[in-house]
């Protein structure tokens, strides 16, 4: 299997592109993705290529989950627990506003027949299993009302021995519960998110936005080093968390199935917390175990991991591109920050469907920032880095509440 860029200057019999973990949400202080300007020129470089192509968004497309609700009778900015069909609408109105740039850039690539565009699912877009919201989204990018080639396939994408899929499936914490994807409140159907999702919303959006910067930097364990503080609230503010979800909420709100707490999830939540422990477990070893092993594909690639990481085997590869968002690198010798590169996979098939890939870096000039400047007022450099990829933050943070 070649991974170079094919020297030949035919065109492909077809192209599939993945791209993963972008995270768009509404423009606020729980926004992490400011690339739209480098996004929609790559999506419209594709978008002005004739032969066929797969455009593959893999999962966490669309950030729901860290997303603000705009509540019309307070005109105020929430974070509900509790989401139907019309929160997610309104959400997605938000994240449209926002980042109408991507959007068209999108609507540009599927007005060609050749071009095929795939929503996969992953841990912050459930959202994307309401059909009110397949149905806005392809009224949002295809103006011809066709939709033919506009596609939620799910959680994969198999096609020409090539497998997309986000990754939560093999991240317990994470995972998608098939068997109760909604569930019932006070005559609503809701989602039914796994359990440290509806943590997250309910306690710590308010943390986000107090320090909306540092759930960019990378290694977390070198980060909580340095900023004890915020290492003293996370875990605080989890073990409470914790604690009531097992001896409180339940009782408290007995009729209420999102407060219900796992008893599997006991031993793993505990060992995070001792071991503090905030960051995304790898997941390439058990998808070869589970799924690799038993999938007929030559190249798999997965989201959810915010690296770039490629494991290439004889007859399989395993890919994770990294992520769109705003994220950096800690250098600790230097306690600078910088600014982690943005790639995307480019699979290339000829007429006999051998797939071959490359891992091109997109290129974006941006500043590394001392580490120290940015714990001073993160709020600073948020609006530095946003003002340097030509991003218009659109709430400020006294405008958000939590529910």
């Amino acid at each position: 299997m070649r991974k170079t860029i094919l020297k030949s200057k035919s065109t492909p019999a077809k192209q599939i592109i993945v791209i993963g973990d972008i995270e768009m949400g509404a423009g606020n202080l729980t926004d992490d993705f400011i690339s739209d300007k480098a996004l929609s020129q790559l999506i419209h470089s594709f978008a002005e290529k004739k032969h066929p192509i797969d455009l593959v968004l893999n999962g966490d497309t669309l950030d729901f989950l860290k997303c603000p609700y705009l509540d019309p009778h307070t005109n105020k900015l929430t974070y509900p627990r509790h989401i139907t069909a019309a929160i997610s609408l309104g959400k997605l109105k938000l994240i449209y506003e926002a980042h109408k740039r991507v959007f068209s850039a999108l609507n540009s690539f599927v007005s060609s027949p050749h071009h095929h565009l795939y929503f996969i699912i992953g841990n912050h877009d459930h959202d994307l299993f309401f059909p009110e919201i397949k149905e806005t989204l392809k009224q949002l990018l295809d103006n011809k009302k066709s939709y033919e080639n506009i596609h939620f396939p799910g959680l994969h994408y198999h096609k020409n021995n090539v497998w997309v899929e986000h990754g939560q499936q093999y991240d317990f914490i994470c995972r998608v519960n098939f068997r109760n994807l909604f569930v019932s409140y006070k005559g609503e159907h809701i989602l039914n998110f796994p359990w440290m999702a509806f943590g997250l919303i309910s306690q710590f959006m308010d943390m986000k936005e107090e320090h909306p910067f540092l759930e960019r930097i990378f290694p977390r364990q070198l980060l909580f080093s340095l900023h004890r503080m915020v290492l003293k609230k996370i875990s605080l503010r989890s073990l409470g968390y914790f604690l009531k979800s097992v001896l409180y909420f339940p009782f408290r709100y007995y009729s209420d199935p999102t407060y219900s707490f796992p008893s599997w999830l006991f031993s793993e939540f505990y060992r995070r917390i001792m071991h503090n422990h905030w960051d995304i477990d790898e997941i390439m070893g058990s998808f070869r175990r589970k799924k690799a092993s038993k999938t007929k594909a030559k190249i798999f690639v997965l989201g959810h991991i915010h690296r770039k990481h490629i494991d290439e085997r004889r007859k399989q590869t395993i890919i994770h591109p990294g992520s769109w968002r705003d994220e950096y690198i800690l250098d600790a010798k230097k306690r600078t920050l910088v600014p982690k590169k943005k790639h995307y996979v480019q699979i290339t098939l000829q007429e006999n469907d051998e797939p071959s890939y490359e891992v091109p870096e997109y290129p974006i000039e941006r500043t590394a920032f001392l580490f120290d400047e940015v714990r001073k007022n993160e709020l600073a450099y948020v609006y530095l880095a946003a003002k340097e990829e030509e991003f218009v933050l659109r709430f400020d943070k006294s405008e958000a509440k939590k529910e």
